[in-house]
């Protein structure tokens, strides 16, 4: 049996960044088709952190649009 690739913390945080930082739709997809069989059940904490860290800070746009791609991820990471 193949062992699944797993993520730490620093790399679902720096992955974050970058899907964050994306200049533009083909930007974000081609990070989301090279990374999303690497996230994990860390990388999805981590997102809800960082969507919770938004909302703290009162920016409910960013946190919506975050949660959404995070949704989408898992989708296609788990087929669901």
């Amino acid at each position: 049996m193949t062992q699944s690739p797993v993520m730490n913390i620093q790399q679902a945080r720096d992955l974050l960044k970058k899907l964050i930082k994306a200049q533009n739709g083909d930007e974000l997809k081609k990070l989301v088709a090279d990374n999303v069989m690497w996230c994990d059940g860390v990388f999805f904490a981590e997102l809800d952190g960082m969507v919770d860290e938004f909302k703290r800070r009162g920016d409910d746009g960013s946190a919506q649009k975050l949660k959404d791609l995070g949704d989408f991820m898992a989708r296609l990471r788990f087929m669901i």
